[in-house]
């Protein structure tokens, strides 16, 4: 039976997709049969973003219309083993995506919803970035999905920059998630070159961290402040400033 979680802001941009892709690549490198259901119904995001853009024959819409099984929407990716996407382009009920996670169930050992069929999951991971507007938006998620009934909801802290915690500019991981009341999941470190389609070596080590956290492999939490400390954490914070 596979784990659900659902992954989701009230507020754009904080990266819940590339989380979640980043996520479902770590899962499926520690040997997890993982799936990530897409819940962009209109330009596919994470299909985008895990390298898998126009693969798709069938989506979740074609299923909605009795058009195919919810197993014919999957699309394998051409690289990772053990994880594939599966499309919401066009949906107009979300039940159907609900129905296509519960029939997909026995195939996978995860399954990563996109802001997408939360009737259907175990638990809830609240992606935000360490600022202000990002942390007042998980602050209304989580009451959100509170009334809906998600008794387990994690956070994962996207973009944290270590030399921005160290001048107070922005608070820590740690910090966020006392504010916050929610247990600390996941902290991505800031990456300037993601928007570029590419993924730092750090941020990869960090998606991993996270990936072994959630399956119980090991537990940790991605350090950001270590690269900033010393004389080249110094000169990095002075670069980093004039960016």
């Amino acid at each position: 039976m596979a784990k659900k979680i659902f992954m989701t802001n009230l507020k754009g941009g904080t990266g819940v997709t590339t989380c979640c892709v980043g996520l479902g690549f770590a899962l499926a490198q520690l040997g997890e049969r993982t799936l990530i259901i897409d819940g962009d119904r209109y330009g596919a995001g994470a299909l985008q973003a895990g390298g898998c853009p126009n693969m798709q024959v069938y989506t979740l819409a074609d299923y909605e219309k009795g058009a195919c099984r919810a197993k014919q929407t999957l699309v394998a990716h051409r690289k990772a083993a053990n994880l594939s996407f599966a499309s919401s382009l066009g949906l107009e009920d979300e039940s159907a995506a609900e129905r296509a996670a519960e029939e997909l169930d026995g195939l996978f050992d995860y399954i990563l919803l996109d802001k997408i069929a939360l009737k259907k999951c175990d638990c809830a991971l609240i992606v935000t970035e360490p600022y202000i507007s990002s942390v007042k938006a998980a602050d209304c998620c989580k009451a959100i999905l509170s009334d809906r009934g998600v008794k387990d909801t994690g956070l994962f802290v996207n973009k944290l920059n270590g030399g921005h915690i160290l001048s107070g500019e922005v608070m820590s991981a740690q910090e966020i998630a006392a504010l916050l009341r929610l247990p600390l999941k996941a902290v991505i470190p800031e990456d300037l070159a993601l928007p570029l389609g590419k993924w730092r070596k750090s941020t990869v080590k960090a998606f991993k961290i996270a990936a072994e956290s959630l399956s119980g492999k090991r537990e940790g939490i991605c350090n950001v402040l270590s690269p900033y400390f010393g004389l080249n954490g110094f000169i990095k914070r002075k670069v980093r400033e004039r960016l």
